[in-house]
């Protein structure tokens, strides 16, 4: 197996990409050298994997060099000119990806070769372009000042002034400026949060107030100019004000946003209400499940994939918040969209979870036992899961065996963190107290038990409450 820069390269490459590249070596405006393409129609058939052991220097070299023997200085100078055609075209995708970015350097090239009678055509085919753009987001106005920046060249050049155009490239560039200003000191603020570091910003909250007061009205009421500024103010400030008028811009304009920055606001939120609301608190699990439902029902997935973590905690928030048909319904119709890896996983605990709260615990268990255990969550998920399912079925003799089980392998997973051990070995420590006072009936001691628990933080606390609540009927 050859490993190289330029393979890494392949290695991200579509089939489409593949099928386009070697077009792209194929064009002598791009590639003169044959042998250059030669090397690459070997390595694509080792795409996408490029892990097969027969892909050897040695093997590759005899190839493309009619059998001569192998030389190493010669086969890394044909990859070094490979690997730069491969960064050229991942240039040329990049630039071409945007139709309105192509048609910004055709005006640009027209200006410089004062090709004018043909620049006005092709300036209104940017502009429908521009305006056929599903997103008025931050790039949206830049591109839309250096249309109008071509247009005041073009107009110096047949000497015409059009204060209207120059205004207009003048009002892009300032909302660009503002709303891009503002993405960055949010980006730093977050950033320095979660790392733990210094966030004093290189241009301070005077500069950008300072600049918001002076600018036109029209441009202070724009929509993007609120979602940026509320969304970076939330970040700053902890307010439940901004938090409010996000979430209200957001629902009103958010399709104005590029879907990715518009996904990570729904997720600033949802972090804003997990740091300051009561974890426990149903009104905290019903704000988060609905901010969470928006993201699904606007389809915010980046890459149109649902990452598994966030698929569960959609499953188990919305059936803790007594949901059923709606997850239910949620999970024959997006499972689809999980990673190939987590989906058979992800789908089965999801079922387990919902006949679980369908009381209906034989099939719970059936689901459960299905589960593959992809790593220490679903390990752990499937083990807290089936616990519960012998305490609601009254299979105790059963299930104190299954808590040594479970505590034994707390104590010997070394690759579990603190935080997951101490929250699981909580409810293993509860719900053996709560088995015992179930057994035993010693109703008396619920008092001190739920005290005990409410104190805590642990996983399925909710649940070990809501036992306790059914005890004290039973008093």
């Amino acid at each position: 197996m050859i490993r190289s820069k330029v393979i890494d390269i392949l290695r991200t490459f579509s089939k489409e990409d593949i099928k386009k590249f070697s077009d792209y070596l194929a064009s002598p405006l791009f590639n003169k050298r044959e042998v250059i393409l030669n090397l690459f129609n070997i390595y694509k058939k080792y795409h996408p994997g490029f892990s097969d052991n027969s892909l050897t220097k040695e093997k590759v070299f005899r190839k493309i060099s009619d059998g001569k023997s192998y030389n190493d200085e010669v086969f890394r100078n044909l990859n070094s000119i490979l690997l730069k055609h491969a960064e050229d075209f991942l240039s040329y995708l990049n630039y071409s990806g945007n139709p309105v970015t192509v048609k910004k350097h055709l005006l640009s090239e027209i200006n410089f070769r004062s090709l004018l009678p043909v620049f006005e055509k092709h300036f209104e085919e940017s502009g429908k372009l521009l305006e056929s753009e599903k997103h008025r987001d931050i790039e949206y106005f830049f591109r839309n000042y250096n249309m109008f920046l071509q247009k005041d060249i073009y107009n110096s050049f047949i000497n015409r002034f059009s204060k209207e155009d120059i205004i207009i490239a003048e009002k892009n560039l300032v909302i660009f400026f503002i709303t891009k200003i503002m993405e960055i000191q949010n980006y730093i603020l977050y950033e320095c949060r979660i790392l733990g570091l210094d966030n004093s910003l290189y241009l301070n909250d005077n500069f950008l107030e300072s600049i918001l007061k002076n600018i036109p009205s029209e441009i202070k009421q724009l929509p993007q100019i609120k979602i940026y500024y509320n969304a970076l103010k939330l970040e700053q400030t902890n307010k439940e004000t901004y938090y409010n008028n996000l979430k209200e811009l957001l629902f009103r304009h958010g399709d104005l946003i590029e879907k990715e920055k518009h996904y990570n606001m729904y997720a600033d939120m949802i972090d804003y209400i997990k740091r300051t609301r009561p974890k426990d608190d149903l009104k905290t699990t019903s704000e988060i499940f609905e901010l969470r439902k928006d993201i699904i029902e606007k389809n915010l997935f980046t890459e149109n994939f649902i990452t598994n973590m966030f698929f569960l905690n959609v499953v188990k928030s919305g059936l803790k918040l007594g949901k059923s048909g709606w997850v239910e319904n949620f999970i024959k119709n997006y499972g689809s969209l999980l990673t190939e890896k987590y989906r058979e996983s992800t789908t089965e605990l999801s079922y387990a979870y919902l006949h679980f709260e369908k009381k209906d615990f034989g099939k719970a268990l059936s689901f459960a036992s299905r589960v593959r255990y992809e790593d220490n969550y679903y390990n752990l998920e499937v083990r807290n899961l089936t616990a519960r399912i012998y305490y609601e079925t009254d299979s105790y003799e059963i299930l104190n065996d299954f808590i040594n089980s479970y505590r034994m392998y707390l104590s010997k997973n070394r690759a579990l963190n603190i935080k997951d051990i101490s929250s699981h070995t909580l409810f293993l420590s509860f719900t053996g107290k709560l088995l015992k006072i179930k057994e035993l009936m010693k109703y008396h001691k619920l008092d001190e038990l739920e005290a005990q628990v409410t104190k805590k933080d642990f996983i399925n606390k909710y649940w070990i409450l809501e036992k306790i609540k059914e005890l004290e009927k039973d008093k």
